[in-house]
């Protein structure tokens, strides 16, 4: 039943993706600003080349393959080690999800549509995406410490 609920969530999440890029890539100019959430962001149409702060911009090929990789890795992880913890579960649904919708702008469009800028700190402009693989990547970090607790182990480092 977890495993339903975890391709439907990812489904959801990818949709929401595509719609909200669709929407901003349609009704948009590349560059302009069309909206503020409060003072923390706004909302400005960029087509992200590279990966985050731009690294390996022009370089689509391979960071191609990072994200599809990232959707495999996902996904032979979860049949060969069954994960049972919901909260590694979502963790891994969420950078999967992020990952394929990243996957499919590269792949069709040549660059990824961004469009949330944070606007109290410095930060590269992102996406629905980028949100779910950033909260998945915090939720695999809290599942290691946790785990790590219950186990009684201690990171030597």
């Amino acid at each position: 039943m977890i495993n339903i609920i975890c391709i439907i969530a990812a489904v959801l999440i990818i949709a929401a993706d595509r719609l909200t890029k669709m929407w901003v890539a349609g009704n948009v100019a590349v560059g302009d600003t069309f909206g503020h959430i409060g003072k923390l962001f706004s909302l400005v149409y960029v087509q992200n080349q590279g990966a985050a702060f731009s690294m390996l911009s022009g370089r689509l090929g391979i960071l191609s393959l990072i994200s599809i990789g990232f959707c495999v890795a996902v996904i032979v992880y979860w049949v060969w080690k069954k994960p049972k913890s919901v909260f590694l579960r979502a963790a891994l649904t969420l950078i999967a999800a992020g990952a394929a919708g990243n996957a499919f702008d590269r792949i069709f469009y040549g660059y990824v549509v961004d469009f949330v800028k944070t606007d109290f700190v410095t930060f590269p402009v992102f996406n629905i995406a980028d949100m779910a693989i950033t909260i998945g990547a915090v939720l695999i970090v809290v599942y290691e410490c946790i785990s790590d607790r219950k186990n009684g182990t201690k990171n030597k480092g």
